[in-house]
């Protein structure tokens, strides 16, 4: 069975105002139906603009320069923000590493997980 998200060689870098920084440097991920991933490292390492650059939500500056993320075999990289609009909430998601302003307590987790699919249908 083919990788739910299949990542090979990705390198996201930072434009700033006299440099470039490099966010993620040559990442693999491949993610198999059904299974659940969690990213670790110590701050700063890139955990987050991983999840940013796969879900094409980099910040201003940000660009992959090389690599290539595919969901279900369709390649994301690249893709223009109105079909990435598209895909996030109807195929994928992503919860931000803040929980306090990330997720409601008043709400369940399934809920607000299921809550982006909602929305978008």
């Amino acid at each position: 069975m083919a990788p739910v998200i299949d990542i090979k060689d990705l390198s996201t870098h930072i434009q700033l105002t006299k440099s470039v920084v490099q966010a993620v440097g040559n990442v693999d991920l491949h993610i198999e139906p059904g299974e659940t991933l969690g990213l670790v490292g110590e701050s700063g390492c890139g955990k987050s603009m991983t999840g940013l650059s796969i879900m094409g939500l980099l910040p201003p500056g940000g660009s992959i320069v090389n690599g290539s993320i595919k969901l279900d075999g369709r390649e994301l990289a690249g893709l223009p923000d109105a079909e990435l609009r598209r895909i996030r909430g109807n195929e994928i998601a992503m919860i931000f590493q803040d929980p306090l302003t990330s997720l409601d307590p008043t709400k369940t987790i399934g809920y607000q997980v299921a809550e982006p699919v909602r929305l978008h249908r």
